[in-house]
């Protein structure tokens, strides 16, 4: 065989030869840019997931927040509603009949167990109805030895009552204060039935 025939030949094969070798690289060359497309559309679909479930996440602390905060807010209604129910109980205590008033703070002085002392007052109570409560303790209790004190103090509504060292508190607002516990229940389920 000639030269030619050889360099030709080998020339062929090493045409075939490239030929295999670039479609064996171009094989590879797209199972690797597959796998690369493959693996980036997953990266892709985890990051928005982890997005999604982030977002979700997020929302529902804010959420959780929002309600915490809510239901701050409206607790501190109700107790501000029911702050206001009390005041006017104490309102509408000293703005009872005159007669049922007195006999009222009659009945918070005989609770007292004391049977002489003196009574402070209000300026206006003092003046309005002092000495009908210290005449109408003294009928009432055997010995009663009661008196009008000199002195007012800033009160809404009764009197403390001085005994020796010792005083009373028969205010209208220790009335409702020492009953607020038992009543707040009450006033709650009637406010805001559930």
């Amino acid at each position: 065989m000639s030269i030619e025939k050889i360099t030709s030949k080998i020339l062929a094969e090493a045409e075939d030869l490239k030929a295999q070798v670039l479609a064996e690289a171009k094989d590879k060359s797209d199972a690797v840019l597959a796998e690369a497309e493959a693996k980036a559309k997953q990266l892709i679909a985890d990051s928005e997931a982890r997005g999604l479930e982030e977002k979700a996440k997020v929302i529902s602390r804010r959420k959780s927040v929002a309600d915490i905060d809510s239901r701050k807010v409206i607790l501190a209604k109700k107790q501000e509603i029911i702050a206001e129910t009390f005041d006017k109980a104490v309102e509408a205590i000293t703005a009872m009949e005159e007669v049922d008033y007195i006999n009222l703070l009659v009945k918070l002085g005989t609770g007292s167990g004391i049977k002489a002392g003196q009574l402070i007052f209000n300026e206006k109570e003092k003046a309005a109805i002092g000495q009908k409560v210290a005449d109408a303790l003294n009928a009432a209790i055997d010995g009663g030895q009661f008196t009008v004190a000199d002195e007012t103090r800033n009160l809404r509504g009764g009197y403390m009552l001085k005994a020796g060292q010792t005083f009373i508190n028969n205010t209208v607002e220790a009335l409702v204060d020492e009953n607020k516990s038992a009543l707040t229940g009450e006033i709650v389920k009637m406010l805001f039935p559930a």
